[in-house]
């Protein structure tokens, strides 16, 4: 009878055992499937997934909702000056900054080439213009103190009640980085959606664009305008 239960016991914990590396496997899978190989933040599924689950959330509760997207300004024009091996390394730097730019709460992503994503859960106007504020000047000491171009437009909608849906937002945020983009560099251009007032049919949109210091104000590109690759 102690062998039997010897046995048994060594039998459940080499089961046990195998369920601990079969764990380890999936989320370290897992885990490879939402990071971006060459940045090492997480990558356009992963930012997908977060925004979905957080839109939801802040529609349920009623809680402000920011995203943002932006890509480096003229990364073509580095990748053929000084190649590509020196262009992947202005993409590690920009997803290290931005990474340090944001709350632990947050999530920086890369989309793909040059284009990346701020996902702000419960950041309203004020908390996304800090966030982007200290990605800014980070960039820009980290451009002085390099010697490289290091300077990022984006657009940034913030949801101060929902939007119609996340992809309203999301193409609001493309829309907006788009003006930036070609309005200049080291720009970016925001969108609050305020709460719809009674007498209303649509939601309050205060739009404004913005750049770091401010020097000149730009008026919205037409909504037909999308960003062009």
């Amino acid at each position: 009878m102690p062998w039997n239960i010897a046995v048994l016991t060594a039998l459940l914990l080499a089961l046990g055992y195998i369920g601990v590396l079969h764990y380890r496997a999936y989320r370290t899978q897992r885990l490879l499937t939402r990071t971006d190989d060459l940045t090492q933040i997480e990558n356009r599924r992963a930012f997908y997934e977060g925004a979905s689950r957080e839109f939801e959330r802040a529609r349920r509760h009623n809680h402000p909702f920011t995203l943002a997207y932006f890509d480096v300004d003229d990364f073509k024009e580095v990748n053929t000056r000084f190649g590509r091996q020196v262009g992947d390394g202005v993409l590690c730097m920009v997803a290290a900054t931005a990474r340090q730019s944001i709350r632990s709460s947050d999530l920086v992503a890369r989309l793909g080439a040059d284009e990346f994503a701020l996902l702000l859960p419960e950041a309203g106007s004020d908390g996304a213009s800090a966030v982007i504020r200290k990605l800014q000047q980070a960039l820009r000491d980290a451009s002085e103190a390099t010697g490289l171009p290091l300077t990022v437009s984006g657009g940034v909608v913030t949801c101060l009640q929902p939007a119609d849906s996340l992809e309203t937002a999301i193409d609001t945020a493309d829309r907006l980085l788009y003006g930036a983009r070609h309005a200049g560099k080291d720009s970016f251009w925001f969108e609050v959606v305020a709460p719809q007032p009674l007498e209303a049919f649509e939601p309050a949109r205060l739009r404004r664009p913005w750049r770091l210091p401010p020097t000149f104000d730009l008026s919205m590109p037409p909504p037909q305008y999308r960003r062009r690759g």
